[in-house]
């Protein structure tokens, strides 16, 4: 029976709908709140599949000694990968695994001139050529609705299979082997965790969309979050279910 392991970083950025895709399958579950001194898991085993959320922490904070545990985290993510041992990043999670596999992470830049801008709320991830390939994605419409929040983007290393992108950032879903996949966008979000963040952090929606930003991504988020939750979940479970089937078993 697969266990999923999720490492979470912060309280407000939970699982979302995670714990109920896991439920649904009869799979065990494990949450690690590292931010709360939780431990890491040990040795991979058999049947484990790794899950890392997002946070308002990026990679570039690694040194911090405000995020202690992040050191050890991104060895955790590099030693499963080189084991082929099944990891899903979200978010930060997917930029720590890029990183963790010789790419980069940096700020997310927009307009002409460039400046640094987070893309935040409600849009469309477009699935690139490469996922008609990807037995996980098949049925899924060119555009998907997605949600956004984050402030800086990876640069993926030259292994891995590029997605899915946004108008805003163009690494929005990648795959490294059969046993990695990273989404930038929240993949779990629910339209109740979504109102929290704006509801917790306007200042960084403001940034994306200026002073009438919480507004419109508030009402984008009632004439789409159910949507999004919908389409997303179908996504995140078709992903479990794949990595489940590349987890070492005993």
């Amino acid at each position: 029976m697969p266990e999923v392991i999720v490492l979470q970083h912060q309280a407000l950025v939970g699982p979302g709908t995670l714990p109920e895709l896991v439920a649904e399958r009869q799979w065990t579950w494990r949450l690690c709140r590292l931010d709360c001194g939780d431990p890491l898991p040990q040795d991979q085993q058999p049947g484990q599949i790794l899950v890392v959320l997002g946070g308002t922490m990026g990679v570039g904070d690694r040194d911090d000694p405000a995020f202690g545990w992040m050191p050890a985290e991104l060895a955790l993510i590099r030693a499963r990968l080189e084991a082929q041992a099944p990891v899903l990043g979200l978010c930060l999670g997917a930029q720590m695994l890029a990183h963790v596999a010789g790419g980069a992470v940096e700020p997310l830049t927009q307009g002409d001139p460039p400046q640094a801008l987070p893309e935040v709320g409600c849009g469309a991830v477009q699935w690139l050529p490469a996922a008609a390939e990807e037995p996980a994605l098949a049925g899924f419409h060119a555009c998907e609705p997605a949600f956004f929040w984050h402030g800086d983007r990876c640069r993926l290393p030259a292994h891995a299979v590029l997605l899915a992108s946004s108008l805003a950032c163009r690494e929005q879903a990648f795959r490294m082997g059969p046993w990695a996949w990273g989404l930038q966008f929240h993949a779990e979000i629910t339209p109740a965790l979504a109102r929290s963040w704006v509801e917790a952090a306007p200042d960084f929606v403001k940034r994306a969309h200026g002073a009438g930003g919480v507004d419109r991504v508030l009402a984008d988020l009632e004439a789409w979050g159910e949507r999004i939750q919908a389409r997303n979940r179908l996504l995140l479970g078709r992903l479990l279910d794949a990595l489940a089937a590349t987890a070492p078993q005993a």
